[in-house]
């Protein structure tokens, strides 16, 4: 027997046979995705009480166009609130670690405030 039939041997005694989990169909897959997407349009459309003035570039707004061309959005302003709630909600992690860093700057903030207001007593 050569080394290479002998590794060989090695490695497939090393191998343990799992039941496979049964794959879902491509139907489940586009739901879940249509789901979630219609989540996050009604998430963007809902108290839509705020305005913003925002300048795009002309790939963003073909994207902002696509949307309402698809019918997916009624206007570009839906297209732009989904797809800000689509970022939001992809970077939530990044948020989470600004909301930290920005409580803790205004405690410090604060605590430099008071220490100033003392020094003037």
């Amino acid at each position: 027997m050569s080394e290479k039939e002998v590794e060989f041997e090695e490695v497939e005694a090393e191998v343990e046979v799992t039941e496979e989990q049964p794959k879902k169909s491509a139907g489940e897959s586009v739901g879940k995705a249509i789901s979630s997407f219609m989540e996050t349009l009604e998430s963007a459309l809902t108290a839509r009480g705020n305005s913003v003035m925002v300048r795009v570039n002309d790939d963003a707004l073909e994207k902002l166009d696509m949307l309402v061309a698809a019918g997916i959005c009624k206007s570009r302003s839906e297209s732009a609130a989904f797809l800000l709630q689509k970022g939001i909600e992809s970077s939530h992690k990044l948020f989470d670690r600004i909301e930290d860093v920005t409580t803790k700057i205004t405690k410090l903030r604060e605590g430099l405030l008071e220490s100033v207001q003392d020094l003037g007593k």
